[in-house]
């Protein structure tokens, strides 16, 4: 059994805390230029084992704690993004893992609605969230002592492949819809009626279509595509699986469940791979990224400078390698 270690996030003034001056009121009146956050404990952020600084604010209202949902992120070294239309929040590894809204009780983990005890609120054009809600969020216990003004922070579980789902199955979350065949992507001497036939040529025209988007800039969090013109590493799979007609789940953490565990011996053109992210939790093995296999120990995906590109599947790809999946 893995072990789980506390984290503590120790929380020293710099001059005084934040407060309120009236209880009815949801304005954040800052007496300080803020507080300094120390990380203790087991790897958490970017993986250092000694105290790391994190400038913040903090907020108290009837006995719970609010803090800047930016700075929730920074823990875990996350990607955040505030949408201010919508007053939306996103953070994840390299896709949008989580969302939480100003206002709302429904926020989403993965494909997953969860409803949070309290709602987010906007505090000077910033999204707080009550620290009991950010371990609904995050599944993962959170707490505040305040003895010592410390928030208590336990890593995720360590993720496993799960049991192999066949589609069309109860729990598979895959769907398909019916698309205009393509001749041009097998061989006709093989039967077009076979389960591989049918597989191989969608592949390679997931694959071909895939490659067509080379270039195209990486953002976290993109809208679909024809919205944003660029893609995160789910949004991007989601994007080219839906031209044969698959539907696959938004984010990394959700299409990591679907499909067929596949051996690494055994990948094929078209399998789904997906990676963990070296430091960021207390193990290794959380799927924090996607890409789709090509064949000749090649991945397309996309991710931070390049876009969406072509990688070999070997050093530090070799390694961050967690496991595959099979939709065809």
């Amino acid at each position: 059994m893995t072990k789980r270690f506390p984290i503590f996030i120790l929380l020293a003034l710099l001059l005084a805390s934040c407060s309120i001056t009236n209880d009815n009121s949801n304005k954040l009146k800052k007496t300080a230029t803020g507080s300094i956050v120390n990380v203790k404990g087991h790897k958490l952020g970017i993986g250092q084992d000694k105290p790391k600084p994190i400038p913040t604010e903090y907020w108290m209202r009837d006995g719970k704690v609010w803090i800047p949902a930016e700075r929730a992120a920074a823990l875990y070294d996350y990607r955040y993004e505030l949408e201010p239309k919508s007053r939306t929040a996103s953070m994840g590894p390299m896709d949008p893992l989580f969302k939480l809204t100003a206002d709302s009780k429904k926020a989403k983990v993965g494909d997953e609605t969860v409803e949070l005890r309290n709602a987010p609120r906007m505090m000077n054009d910033r999204l707080y969230v009550e620290i009991s809600s950010l371990s609904q969020l995050w599944h993962t216990p959170i707490e505040w002592d305040g003895k010592i003004n410390s928030v208590i922070v336990t890593p995720p579980k360590t993720e496993q492949p799960g049991q192999t789902i066949s589609l069309g199955t109860s729990g598979s979350r895959l769907r398909t819809r019916n698309v205009v065949p393509d001749d041009g992507f097998a061989p006709l001497a093989m039967n077009r009626d076979s389960d591989w036939y049918k597989a191989s040529a969608k592949a390679s025209k997931i694959i071909e279509y895939g490659k067509k988007f080379m270039g195209v800039r990486y953002k976290f969090s993109a809208e679909p595509y024809k919205q944003s013109r660029r893609f995160d590493c789910s949004s991007f799979m989601q994007h080219i699986y839906n031209y044969v007609g698959i539907e696959l789940p938004r984010t990394s953490k959700s299409q990591s469940k679907v499909g067929k565990l596949v051996a690494r011996d055994e990948l094929k053109p078209g399998d789904l791979i997906f990676f963990y992210t070296p430091g960021r939790y207390s193990s290794n093995k959380i799927v924090s990224h996607v890409g789709i296999y090509i064949g000749n120990n090649k991945v397309l995906q996309t991710y931070g400078d390049p876009g969406v590109t072509i990688t070999e599947l070997e050093g530090s790809w070799d390694q961050r390698y967690l496991w595959a999946r099979r939709v065809l």
